[in-house]
């Protein structure tokens, strides 16, 4: 399984799709134009304070490259509005699941030779929509895993999680590396206090697991819809993946093809692997689901056997595991049906584990 290069996954095609199908909201002219002078004036001041974080300066290119981004997206909006033709709201992770019935006509899928069809796929019973843009197996995973561990109602798995990348922080630093790692790791660790904190908030606000559950959901979307909150979020996992391979070289150094004295994994890494936008094959997938110790399966759209990445860290079954529907150019998150028994133990375990 591999992921297109920007040239391919950043273009069209990926997003293409997503106004037929990520459920199209009412025009709201006056909305549309107050984000786009918001967008232009926050091209003029690029270099400006950011939205969060006082003192903080951005870098003038990337503050520009991503408003000039935005504004293009919204004048082809409104382009498209009033020529009456449909058009959608970006959404880096789509709010809306669409079932797997939907997902050959979604994807135009013919008919395999083999009359299979999407049939392999039946064990699941949605999938969710994310934007096509260079980063969608990282953006997928994580968004995935972190959407489960909203669904639990203790934190053993946050800290969990917090310890694994402590534990890779332990390996940049033997490597003695001079990256963006601090930073997007403190990124990365105030992502995971939120996560509590919407939990605490959602279940004192509310007085239903449903309403809970919604309202940490919202939380969870908002957080992923702009670049701001989450680039630095995507650069740590690039991080995580080229410190884990460095820091494990005889293991991947025969995975790894072309290296030599003068071309090291170090090289490598630090041209296919940190580098925003860049193409992810399974050599990348491996190393971060082994880094976190999260399990990861990835189904084909197309037909052919799923690949288990990652089956965990030892024995057992783990209680959060990420699985991805791979299109050929393109990852998007697969939602495992829950069997009849499954769904009522977990809300026999909600009911008998309240939120911290």
């Amino acid at each position: 399984s591999s992921e297109s290069s920007s040239s391919s996954s950043g273009g069209s095609s990926p997003e293409d799709a997503d106004a037929a199908a990520s459920g199209a909201r009412p025009f709201d002219s006056t909305a549309v134009f107050q984000q786009l002078l918001r967008e232009q004036t926050a091209t003029k001041e690029a270099g400006g304070p950011l939205a969060e974080g006082a003192g903080k300066k951005k870098k003038p290119e990337e503050a520009q490259v991503k408003s000039s981004h935005a504004i293009g997206e919204l004048w082809h909006n409104l382009i498209k509005f009033f020529l009456g033709e449909e058009w959608h709201y970006s959404e880096h992770v789509n709010y809306q699941t669409h079932p797997m019935t939907e997902v050959r006509k979604y994807y135009r899928v013919p008919d395999l030779a083999t009359g299979q069809g999407v049939d392999h796929l039946d064990a699941y019973s949605e999938f969710r929509r994310v934007t096509g843009d260079g980063e969608c197996f990282y953006r997928s995973f994580i968004f995935s895993y972190l959407e489960q561990v909203l669904d639990r109602q203790d934190t053993h798995e946050e800290q969990r999680l917090l310890d694994a990348v402590k534990r890779v922080s332990v390996q940049h630093a033997d490597l003695g590396w001079t990256s963006k790692f601090p930073r997007s790791y403190r990124a990365f660790k105030k992502l995971i206090k939120k996560l509590t904190r919407w939990k605490r908030h959602g279940m004192w606000k509310w007085n239903s697991i449903t309403s809970t559950s919604s309202y940490r959901k919202e939380k969870l979307l908002e957080f992923f819809r702009s670049y701001d909150t989450t680039q630095d979020i995507l650069t740590f996992l690039r991080l995580v993946v080229a410190i884990w391979i460095c820091s494990h070289a005889e293991e991947y150094e025969q995975r790894v093809p072309d290296l030599s004295e003068h071309y090291s994994l170090k090289d490598w890494c630090f041209e296919h692997v940190t580098p925003s936008r860049e193409y992810t094959d399974h050599v990348m997938m491996t190393a971060l689901a082994e880094a976190l110790e999260v399990p990861l399966r990835v189904e084909q759209l197309n037909g052919g056997p799923a690949h288990d990445i990652y089956t965990g860290p030892g024995p057992g079954v783990p209680l959060v595991s990420v699985t991805l529907l791979y299109t050929g150019i393109h990852y998007d998150v697969l939602y495992p049906r829950a069997a009849p028994a499954e769904s009522s133990s977990q809300q026999t375990s909600q009911r008998k584990h309240p939120a911290d």
